[in-house]
């Protein structure tokens, strides 16, 4: 099985330079930008550049009150892998309330280590680096792009893909430097490993290409050298094991030249060889890595070298050495979990030292609770003669305050009933108005001997009196309510004047079944528009009436192309109506008692014919 390493941490551009601020009071800006410069600069000229301004810091006396010195020294002994030296010191950071940039990157550097000492992510961890990318989010730092990246590839080692993907994309596009060819080199690399993990060969072979074209723009010989790791994987899931050794011999002794090997790429080289049946190679790789492992300071795990080793020499057919190889692996197999086993029987032991220091703890802390509890029983007596004589006093005051509340809220009463019943006296008097012009419309009909139309009048005007009848009963009601009866007073009106005029009803995606309104409040300018606009004009009437949200506001316009400013035989349309005075008081009334937030304005129109009337109200939601 093939293990993918590389998820690096930043990416460096050859032909950028890496500067350092100049002095050791430079501000937060410039310590952000020369940090920023790690992801696009040379690996030598920005570890030379971190270390010469650590030490300019240490020379300064007040250097342990500046954060960005215990950062900046922790990033170096990262740079130098002293990595305990570096938790110590990101540790002690500790950023001003507005140093969030600051804060981020002691968030990242944290985690960082914390999840690079671990085989997967866990759940703990998984936790604090999402409050620490909510953080960065709030605070709009900049580097928060690095957060989204080490939270890639938590879900990366923990096998969610989908989420690791998701965090890669959010990585990328927040970088400040996205368009960069180092950060789209590193980009595409990250992408091949997710496309490896999802057996997408497509995907593999396009950001491989990207890759490697980008490796090549930027000379970097490690990006090239890796794409042919990439390659080796990618031939070797086609099985093409020909072509994937080749590419991995190409990788592995690069590697080498470099003196820096390590013992995923035995691994990976010597499985090539088990799945092409070269079996004396895979051997010879895998053993080569256990003693390659056997020189490094630190002790490693070879457990699936091991394995790979028992599956080699079985394909072989040399069942014995195949037996020792897989004893080999159980042996340490055996001995990993035998540490495990005894470092469990020391953490009991320790904890059992613990609970006894606990308990002694808890007894002493027992006593002087006993001791506490006699001193306060002496204070108990004259604090509760105190707390009685409040408890009486707020008794008092509260049985006082309440009389008050109580008459306030009887005025409150008859006032809110006060001005209820006069909003309903100014919409009763509209009522009378609008019933009066709707039977001289009638009148009329009777008088010009149209009986088949009067008749059919009468019955739209009592269809039409009902449905207004039972919106009255309401101080509010829905928009849609309000629009169908303005539908069927302009259909009657319609029936009247033979259909010399049309009109439209535009809502605008406006929630009509959801917004409140008062009931007959847009008829009267309805009314105005057809009984003074239509009547003389001898060309078509357009009557459109329009609802639209703006921010709280609900807007209602009521627009016609009829006779305009002036009509011969009525005289000018401005004149203030009787309607219009009892719409002003309702409005008033239901909206304008503190403030005025509910108004209309009614005025011809200056580039065209006709009259426009536009009614401003309190956006109301049911």
């Amino acid at each position: 099985m093939f293990v993918a390493l590389y998820w690096c941490a930043g990416c460096r551009m050859p032909d950028q330079q890496a500067k350092a601020p100049a002095n050791t009071g430079a501000s937060d800006k410039t310590y952000i930008t020369f940090i920023l410069s790690d992801d696009t600069a040379k690996t030598k000229p920005y570890t030379d550049g971190l270390r010469a301004l650590v030490a300019r810091l240490d020379t300064t006396p007040d250097k342990s009150a500046n954060p960005w010195y215990f950062y900046l020294r922790g990033n170096l002994y990262t740079v130098e892998r002293k990595y305990d030296s570096a938790s110590l010191y990101f540790r002690q950071v500790s950023p001003a309330p507005e140093q969030t940039d600051l804060q981020t990157l002691k968030d990242y550097a944290t985690l960082n280590r914390a999840l690079s000492g671990s085989d997967i992510a866990k759940a703990d961890l998984v936790t604090r680096i999402l409050e620490a990318v909510k953080r960065g989010e709030h605070h709009q730092s900049v580097f928060t792009y690095r957060l989204y990246d080490l939270l890639a590839k938590s879900y990366y080692v923990n096998q969610n893909v989908a989420k690791a993907v998701e965090y890669t994309q959010l990585y990328y596009n927040h970088h400040p430097f996205h368009s960069h060819p180092a950060v789209r080199q590193r980009y595409f690399d990250i992408s091949f490993l997710l496309a490896a993990r999802q057996l997408n060969n497509v995907a593999m072979e396009n950001f491989l290409d990207s890759a490697r074209q980008l490796a090549l723009q930027i000379d970097d010989s490690m990006a090239l050298a890796r794409t042919y790791d990439y390659e080796a994987q990618l031939y070797s899931s086609r099985h093409e094991y020909g072509k994937a050794i080749a590419s991995g011999k190409r990788y592995f002794n690069y590697l080498q030249a470099q003196q820096k090997l390590h013992l995923e790429a035995f691994n990976n080289l010597a499985t090539t060889f088990v799945r092409n049946h070269q079996t004396d190679s895979a051997i010879r790789y895998y053993k080569a890595a256990i003693l390659w492992a056997a020189q490094q300071p630190e002790t490693m795990n070879l457990v699936s070298e091991y394995q790979g080793l028992h599956e080699a020499y079985k394909q072989k057919g040399d069942y014995k050495n195949a037996l020792d190889a897989l004893h080999a692996a159980f042996n340490i197999y055996g001995r990993n979990k035998n540490a495990i086993e005894a470092s469990k029987i020391e953490e009991l032991h320790t904890q059992y030292q613990t609970e006894k220091k606990d308990q002694a703890i808890a007894t002493l802390q027992m006593n002087n609770e006993l001791n506490k509890k006699i001193i306060a029983q002496q204070r108990w007596i004259f604090v509760g003669v105190c707390i009685l004589l409040a408890i009486i006093a707020f008794y008092v005051y509260n049985v006082y305050r309440q009389k008050l509340l109580r008459e306030k809220n009887e005025k409150l009463a008859i006032e809110n009933k006060r001005l209820l019943l006069e909003q309903k006296t100014r919409q009763m008097q509209l009522n009378p108005h609008f019933i009066y012009n709707a039977i001289a419309n009638m009148q009329g009909l009777i008088s010009s001997n149209k009986k088949t139309e009067a008749n059919a009048y009468l019955v739209s005007f009592s269809k039409l009196m009902r449905n207004v009848l039972e919106l009255n009963r309401h101080d509010l009601i829905p928009l849609e309510d309000e629009i169908g009866s303005l539908k069927n007073y302009i259909e009657l009106q319609q029936m009247r004047f033979e259909h010399a005029f049309s009109y439209s009803i535009d809502t605008d995606g406006t929630e009509v079944d959801a917004i409140l309104i008062p009931p007959m409040l847009v008829q009267p300018f309805v009314e105005n528009s057809i009984e003074h606009g239509f009547k003389s004009i001898d060309y078509p009437g357009m009557l459109t009436i329009s609802f639209r949200q703006e921010q709280q506001q609900l807007v209602i316009c009521i627009d016609d192309n009829g006779a305009g400013a002036q009509v011969k035989t009525h005289g000018p349309r401005e004149k203030t109506s009787l309607s219009r005075i009892i719409v002003q008081e309702r409005l008033d009334l239901l909206f304008n008692k503190t403030a005025r937030v509910a108004y209309f304005e009614a005025q011809p129109k200056t580039q065209e014919q006709g009259f426009q009337a536009t009614i401003y109200l309190p956006l109301l939601i049911d």
